[in-house]
């Protein structure tokens, strides 16, 4: 796969999504939603000049600034034995993007459950402390990652960590603990004495895991999965299927492969074959284009929300089930969660203002 190629026809479907949406035509502010606008200035002929240069500028000093952490924290967890693994966009910095290219909030850890409670420990000797309650992915009793920032007076140095655990299933909508990570992506972590990352096949299916959790939302991560599943070998893909099936995703995984085919020049894999992909209805229309025009079209908090439209698109994304699960979370969210979300003690109360704001976005986003 040619990455500047990709670029280009990332670049071409964001003009016709911004075309085709509010944004009327504005690509840059499209691209700063994406994530990727300094990808597109650098590797663009045809991108526009930004705006606001001193946004990518600080960009890119807090992204050298992870890239440092996390080699110390992996050194760290290396010296107290502890499994671990780094992936998404820290794991590519680098090797595929430059400080700046990618919108980078935070790096992504991945322990096993059952050394939790030490990497909390390892992370907290090295000078991060948890974020409060409210800024975490869900209550205490059904979160699987903790969310850590490195203390500093500068706001520069507030380096954040998503401590992950556990894999959110596909089919509910709220954090769940139970799901951790196959065994066999753990059977495919080598550490190279750089950063430590799962190898190619497992971290697609990490990726393909992540934007259907996200419902199609989160589409950068789509080129970072473009270039992550260029480098598994030409007669592999075996792993990548297994993984993602055993995820509950395999059949989009089979569908976003074929994508990167026709959109990215990316080769097609021996374990991908035209049988591996099961499309139907909105998967076998789904293209670059109307990907990111959908995204475009969509609420810009549409990401941090749950709302009927996610739930509809994520039924077409699963294997299997899920229409129950996912309703159950909209409609009869579990206690710790209403508490939670409303910062109440009283569950009628905090049960009340779901419902209100429920009843609100049934006519909004």
């Amino acid at each position: 796969m040619n990455p500047a190629a990709a670029a280009e026809r990332f670049y071409s479907a964001a003009c016709t999504a911004a075309g085709k949406s509010a944004y009327k035509g504005d690509v840059e502010q499209l691209l700063i939603r994406i994530g990727l606008l300094g990808l597109m200035v650098r590797t663009v002929a045809d991108a526009p000049v930004p705006t606001d240069s001193s946004m990518l500028r600080l960009q890119k000093l807090y992204q050298v600034l992870l890239s440092e952490r996390a080699l110390a924290l992996s050194a760290a967890f290396r010296a107290a034995g502890i499994r671990h693994f780094f992936a998404k966009g820290i794991a590519l910095l680098g090797k595929v993007y430059r400080p700046g290219d990618r919108f980078l909030a935070d790096m992504d850890l991945y322990v096993d459950r059952q050394s939790r409670d030490e990497a909390i420990a390892v992370m907290r000797d090295s000078g991060y402390a948890q974020l409060p309650d409210s800024e975490q992915a869900g209550p205490r009793e059904l979160r699987s990652t903790l969310a850590m920032q490195q203390e500093s007076s500068a706001e520069i140095d507030q380096v954040i960590v998503d401590l992950h655990w556990a894999l959110d299933p596909v089919e509910r909508l709220l954090p769940r603990r139970q799901q951790a990570l196959p065994e066999r992506i753990w059977d495919g972590v080598t550490d190279g004495g750089e950063l430590v990352v799962p190898d190619p096949e497992h971290h697609a299916a990490i990726l393909v895991h992540h934007i259907v959790h996200t419902d199609l939302l989160h589409v950068r991560s789509l080129l970072d999965l473009a270039f992550v599943f260029a480098t598994i070998p030409l007669n592999g893909g075996h792993e990548f299927v297994a993984t993602c099936e055993e995820l509950g995703v395999g059949r989009f995984a089979g569908k976003v492969a074929e994508l990167l085919v026709l959109e990215f020049g990316v080769e097609r894999r021996a374990a991908l074959g035209g049988a591996a992909v099961r499309p139907s209805g909105m998967l076998r229309s789904l293209t670059l284009d109307s990907w990111l025009t959908m995204v475009a079209r969509g609420h810009p908090d549409e990401d941090s929300a749950i709302t009927v439209r996610r739930i509809m698109r994520r039924l077409k994304l699963l294997d299997h089930g899920g229409a129950w699960t996912l309703w159950q979370d909209l409609l009869f969210p579990p206690r710790a969660f209403l508490l939670w979300r409303w910062n109440s003690d009283t569950l009628s109360r905090a049960r009340l203002r779901h419902y209100r704001q429920l009843v609100r976005k049934s006519v909004g986003i």
